[in-house]
């Protein structure tokens, strides 16, 4: 009987481990119209950059493909942020073809999203939180989504 209920905490134990999504340390990841979107694996295809105590800075690329957001005139502490301007103060904006003006798509006041920062750890200069946000390209008349955005990243101050 011991060995049956052994058996049975063990094979429970293992289905709730397989349900759990287990990230490296850092990352970046979200959802670009339900597909996802993780950069590649290069040296600069994450970055984050604080500057000062007002502008937050982030880009995220794949191939010619970059994610990015912005804060800018608001001190960057743990919170939530809206993401509802067209490149200026509280931004996104999905590239999907770089060098190609056409293909950008940007927050505005109608299509707009949220930036939380969870953790903010200045000594280790480590950034997480979370984001989502809609962007419009006004030549393609189209809306795309930003979904589930997660991100746990080193940050530079330059």
């Amino acid at each position: 009987m011991k060995y049956i209920i052994f058996l049975l905490i063990s094979i429970v134990c293992l289905s709730a481990s397989c349900n759990k999504e287990h990230l490296p340390e850092y990352y970046f990841q979200c959802k670009v119209d339900g597909k996802l979107y993780v950069p590649d694996n290069c040296a600069n295809c994450e970055r984050m950059i604080i500057l000062g105590d007002t502008v937050l800075l982030l880009n995220a690329n794949r191939g010619h493909e970059v994610l990015g957001f912005g804060v800018f005139d608001k001190p960057v502490t743990k919170g939530t942020c809206p993401l509802n301007h067209e490149r200026t103060k509280h931004s996104g904006d999905f590239d999907n073809t770089i060098g190609n003006p056409s293909d950008i798509f940007r927050t505005d006041s109608l299509r707009t999203g949220k930036l939380t920062i969870s953790i903010l750890d200045k000594t280790n200069k480590t950034i997480a939180g979370t984001f989502y946000f809609e962007a419009y390209n006004a030549v393609q008349n189209k809306t795309i989504k930003i979904t589930d955005g997660k991100f746990r990243l080193k940050y530079t101050t330059n």
